[in-house]
């Protein structure tokens, strides 16, 4: 079972903006509700500020009798002392920022930039941080993260004024990408 996620990040991975002006704006924007053991349950604006491309999607936002962790909810993750670099199982090689080749060997290097190690273009070697590669929104990292759980790649993406409360809260542009769930 593959479990996705849409993350919300600063733009500027480094960054550490507080956790408590980032829950103030969700709860705000009612996306997060009650508490759950490590998480927020899904609040009544949670479908108004994450956007569903398509059909309407069967959301499941109360967690199942069964304990399966296959509905909406919202995880606050950091600070971190320095940027978590979060991918999923199904993510595809990033493109090198000055050659836009693919890095076919990051799963490879991955190891290495957790030890803040550099990325390294093997066509044109170029070296970066991983977040300076063009993961086209299928990773994303940062040194805080808000999880948006149960959303799967490309269904759906964070409505404008969410992004824009963040940014007036941090003073910092944010961005978001789809990948799986991150384990502390």
């Amino acid at each position: 079972m593959t479990l996705s996620s849409l993350y919300l990040a600063p733009t500027d991975p480094q960054l550490q903006p507080a956790l408590r002006e980032i829950r103030q704006v969700l709860e705000e924007l009612q996306i997060i509700g009650p508490p759950l053991a490590a998480s927020f349950s899904a609040g009544d604006g949670f479908s108004r500020h994450v956007i569903y491309a398509g059909c309407a999607p069967h959301l499941v936002m109360q967690p199942p009798a069964d304990g399966s962790p296959q509905f909406c909810h919202v995880v606050l993750h950091g600070p971190f002392a320095r940027p978590r670099l979060v991918t999923g199982p199904n993510t595809v090689p990033p493109r090198c920022p000055t050659c836009r080749a693919r890095l076919q060997d990051w799963r490879d290097q991955r190891q290495a930039w957790d030890h803040d190690r550099p990325a390294r273009c093997a066509v044109c070697g170029h070296s970066c941080a991983p977040s300076a590669l063009d993961w086209r929104g299928h990773a994303i990292n940062g040194c805080v993260l808000v999880e948006l759980r149960n959303v799967f790649p490309g269904e759906a993406a964070p409505s404008d004024l969410l992004m824009q409360r963040l940014r007036e809260a941090t003073g910092s542009a944010w961005r978001y990408a789809w990948a799986g769930y991150l384990r502390e």
